[in-house]
C-alpha cells in the first residue's frame, strides 16, 4: 500500500509539471473561479488581518509547480484580457521561481528544462491575450509609435517622475541613443545616477519636437536637459512634413487643443505580497541567468515590476512587413503597467524588437552595403524626398527658433546631436548639405543651445549601423558613452 501511495505522489506530480495553456474546457474548481479577474484577488493586501503565521516558506521548486498549475487549470476558462493577464503572471511567476532553482540542487537540470517549457507556455497565454484589444487611455495622434511612446512615457513618469534626461528626435534617436549605456555611462564618470527617457518618435522633424516639448508634455512632466539627436533632414523646411502634419489633423490634437489632455486612468491600489521566501534561494549564493518576478510581487532576486511578453505589430509606411516579422519580446516595466506595451518592427525593417523601459529601440543588425543594397534600392541624395526640395529657411528653422526661446524661457540646457551616418549615404548632394547644415549650426551656436557634431566620425564603420543612416544598439551604446564624456554638455 505504501508503495501504491508514493507511486501516485509521483505521477501527481508528473502531471503538474506537464501541464499547459491547451488543456481542454473543463469546469474550474471553486478555488480556481475565485482567482479569475484582478491580480488583487490573488496578492493579499499589505497591512491585511491575514495572520503572520499563513505565511510559510517554500522552496522555489515547489513554489514553481504550484503557479503552472494554477496557470493551466485558470487558463481553461479565460476569456477576458484581465483572465489572461492572471495567466499570464502565474506563468512568470513559474518560471521566475524554477529559474531560482540553486545551481547546486539536484533539481536544476530538470528545472532548467521546465523554463524552457514555461516560457512556451506563457508565449500561448500572451498570443491569446493579445488577441483582446486594449484601447489607449486617450485619443490617438494618427501615429502608433507617437501614441505608444507616449504611453510609455507617461506611465515612467507615474513611476519615477520626469526623467533628468530627455532624448527626443526621428527614428534616428529612437534606435540611435541608449538611455541605460548614457546612465551607465555617466554614472561611471561620476556624473551621478540620472533617470534618461529617449521620446524618440519615427519621423520626427523641427516642427513635431516644437509640438512634443511645448504642447503635448505639461511642465510638470518636461526634462532637466533635452538631448536633440538627430540630422539635416530634420531641419530642412523644403520637404512634405508628413509625420507633423498626420499629428495635426488627428483627433488627439484637437481634444489637445481643447484642453483635453492625455493621461493615464487613476491608479488603483497596488499591493506587495512580502509573505513568499525560497530559503533555497539567495542574491548571495545564486546568480540566475533569467530574472523574472511575479507582477505586483516582490521576490527573491529583491526586484520588483511586472514583466510582459508581448507581440505588437507596426507597419513602416515605406515599407511594410509581413506579419510573420513579429517577434514576441520579454520586457519589464517599472512601476504603473500601461494598458499595453510596445513591439515593433526595427524602423529599418530587419526585425523585431521590444522598445524597453527607457524608451530605446535596439536594433541588432549590422549594416552590410553588398547585400543590404541587393534587397533595397540605393537612392541618391538628389533624388531623396527629404532632401528635395532643400531649404534651411521656412517652416522647420521657424520650430527650431521656437524650442530655443522655450528651453531658454524654462532654463532647460538644449544639445543638438548630428548623429553619425555612413559614407555609403553620404553622396555629394547629401555631403554639400551636410556642410551647409554643419556651418549653419556654428552659426546659430549662442547660450541658447549646445550643438555635437558625430556626423562624419564612423563613415566607414559599417559595423555600428543598421542601415546606411540608422545606429544599430552597437553604435547607440558607443554614441552614448561619448556623449557621456563630451564636457560641452551640462549634465544635470
Amino acid at each position: 500500500m505504501p508503495q501504491l501511495c508514493l507511486r501516485l505522489y509521483r505521477a501527481t506530480i508528473l502531471a503538474l509539471l506537464t501541464l499547459s495553456v491547451g488543456c481542454s474546457q473543463t469546469s474550474l474548481p471553486n478555488k480556481a473561479v475565485k482567482m479569475l479577474g484582478t491580480t488583487e484577488n490573488i496578492v493579499p493586501p499589505v497591512g491585511s488581518n491575514q495572520p503572520s503565521s499563513a505565511c510559510t516558506l517554500v522552496d522555489p521548486f515547489t513554489k514553481a509547480v504550484d503557479k503552472a498549475m494554477s496557470a493551466a487549470t485558470i487558463a481553461q476558462s479565460a476569456q477576458s484580457r484581465q483572465e489572461w493577464d492572471v495567466v499570464i503572471s502565474h506563468w512568470i511567476g513559474a518560471i521566475g521561481a524554477m529559474q531560482a532553482v540553486p545551481p547546486t540542487s539536484p533539481k536544476r537540470v530538470f528545472a532548467q528544462k521546465k523554463v524552457a517549457e514555461y516560457l512556451k507556455n506563457l508565449e500561448v497565454a500572451q498570443q491569446k491575450a493579445s488577441r483582446l484589444y486594449s484601447p489607449l487611455p486617450f485619443t490617438s495622434f494618427n501615429h502608433q509609435i507617437l501614441d505608444e511612446q507616449l504611453l510609455l512615457y507617461l506611465s515612467y513618469v507615474a513611476a519615477l517622475g520626469p526623467p533628468d534626461v530627455l532624448i527626443v528626435g526621428s527614428s534616428r534617436a529612437l534606435q540611435g541613443v541608449d538611455p541605460q549605456q548614457l546612465q551607465q555611462a555617466l554614472a561611471s564618470l561620476g556624473k551621478g545616477s540620472l533617470k534618461i527617457f529617449n521620446f524618440g518618435v519615427n519621423g520626427a522633424t523641427a516642427q513635431f519636437v516644437d509640438f512634443q516639448l511645448r504642447q503635448l508634455l505639461t511642465l510638470e512632466q518636461l526634462p532637466r536637459l533635452i538631448l536633440w539627436a538627430d540630422g539635416v533632414r530634420a531641419f530642412n523646411s523644403g520637404r512634405v512634413d508628413k509625420t507633423y502634419e498626420s499629428v495635426i489633423n488627428s483627433q488627439g490634437y484637437k481634444r489637445l487643443l481643447a484642453g483635453v489632455r492625455p493621461q493615464l486612468p487613476k491608479s488603483e491600489a497596488e499591493t506587495t505580497n512580502e509573505c513568499e521566501a525560497t530559503p533555497e534561494t539567495t542574491t548571495a549564493n545564486n546568480q540566475p541567468q533569467l530574472q523574472i518576478p511575479s507582477t505586483g510581487t516582490t521576490n527573491s532576486f529583491g526586484t520588483s515590476g511586472p514583466w510582459r511578453l508581448t507581440r505588437v505589430s507596426y507597419n513602416n509606411l515605406e515599407s511594410p512587413l509581413p506579419s510573420t516579422a513579429n517577434r514576441l519580446i520579454l520586457t519589464q516595466l517599472n512601476g504603473q503597467t500601461p494598458q499595453r506595451l510596445t513591439l515593433v518592427r526595427g524602423i529599418t525593417g530587419y526585425s523585431s524588437f521590444a522598445i524597453n523601459a527607457n524608451g530605446f529601440l535596439p536594433v541588432d543588425s549590422s549594416f552590410a552595403p553588398k547585400t543590404y543594397f541587393q534587397k533595397h534600392p540605393r537612392v541618391a541624395g538628389i533624388y531623396d524626398a527629404d532632401y528635395q526640395p532643400f531649404s534651411f529657411s521656412g517652416k522647420q528653422a521657424v520650430a527650431l527658433n521656437s524650442i530655443k526661446a522655450f528651453t531658454s524661457k524654462q532654463q532647460i540646457p538644449l544639445v543638438i546631436v548630428d548623429l553619425p551616418i555612413t559614407g555609403e549615404y553620404l553622396d555629394s548632394w547629401r555631403l554639400r548639405r551636410q556642410q551647409q547644415f554643419e556651418k549653419l549650426m556654428q552659426q546659430k551656436v549662442s547660450e541658447e543651445f549646445i550643438f555635437i557634431d558625430l556626423a562624419q566620425q564612423w563613415l566607414t564603420q559599417n559595423d555600428y549601423f543598421a542601415d546606411p543612416s540608422h545606429l544599430n544598439r552597437y553604435g547607440a551604446a558607443a554614441v552614448s558613452s561619448q556623449l557621456a564624456s563630451e564636457s560641452k554638455i551640462p549634465w544635470p
